[in-house]
């Protein structure tokens, strides 16, 4: 029992020692091997087109963020920048749509519009010819504006009747110091009453004048930014990408090789070669 203890140690240890040779045998190819592919990415990373982003916040929520890649904006900023001299306007509206990228915070609602080009100019024009359509288009249009307007009008009439109607219960009030307690009560329900019709009038004013202006500069947290630097390619990570994955597949290669040269010259396994060759079409 002890013997076949001592006979898998001593095995174990062997094939670690294999290992050993085999890397210490192989360690300048794989070193300068991914060395020079790590070089190679990173120079080949200076000639790829770079990517610059410009960033712009906004207080909206998804509707907003939803209406910015729709044709109602995206075809104005196209024509008025030009950016359909070489294609079709669909395709280009495609295009667009793929530089272009909105996030909505759960949280904080703040619209946060992220606009990628070859150029960091045109990525701030772009962003900012977008947020100008929006603008624009979210202020109501045709029937939709009419039916604002003239709820707005209706409302306007309430809050001026209530406020008529409040100062003159105030002067009632005011006047009725040696009236009877019954009618001064009445009196100051009905004047609660009408403070509180006149609230509801102004927040229904206010949230209708908010619908019909739509979006403006008021709700920009961040206007659009000039990017100074390029956020695509990562040099870095391509570097680093390229040299692991160039030992990875080097050491892949290594111990390969070391394993059909331990293979023992048997006729079995000559023949086995050749039948791998064979299907492999080598020879």
């Amino acid at each position: 029992m002890q013997e076949t203890q001592n006979r898998v140690v001593s095995t174990q240890e062997t094939g670690l020692l294999d290992v050993l040779v085999t890397l210490a045998e192989n360690l300048k190819l794989l070193l300068i091997g991914s060395l020079v592919a790590g070089l190679c990415a990173l120079g080949i990373s200076f000639v790829l087109p770079q990517t610059f982003q410009s960033v712009a916040v906004l207080q909206a929520e998804q509707p907003t963020a939803s209406l910015m890649l729709t044709a109602a904006v995206l075809d104005p900023v196209i024509a008025a920048m030009g950016l359909a001299r070489d294609d079709t306007l669909e395709n280009t509206r495609l295009k667009l749509r793929e530089q272009i990228k909105t996030v909505v915070g759960r949280n904080d609602k703040l619209l946060t519009l992220t606009v990628s080009s070859h150029a960091p100019q045109q990525a701030q024009a772009i962003a900012s010819a977008v947020i100008r359509q929006t603008y624009q288009e979210s202020r109501p249009k045709g029937s939709a504006r009419a039916r604002l307007e003239a709820q707005l009008a209706e409302a306007q009439a309430r809050l001026k009747n209530a406020q008529d109607a409040s100062v003159g219960v105030l002067k009632r009030l005011e006047s009725n110091g040696a009236g009877g307690a019954n009618s001064g009560t009445e009196l100051a329900r009905g004047y609660a009453e009408l403070l509180n019709a006149t609230g509801a009038a102004q927040s229904q004013i206010s949230l209708l004048e908010i619908q019909l202006e739509g979006l403006s500069e008021a709700q920009l947290v961040q206007s659009p930014t000039l990017p100074q630097s390029a956020s695509q390619p990562k040099k870095g990570l391509i570097a680093i990408g390229a040299t692991l994955a160039t030992g990875l597949a080097l050491l892949l290669f290594i111990f390969m090789r070391q394993a059909f040269r331990n293979t023992p010259a048997s006729e079995t396994s000559a023949a086995k070669l050749m039948r791998i060759n064979k299907a492999l079409r080598l020879r």
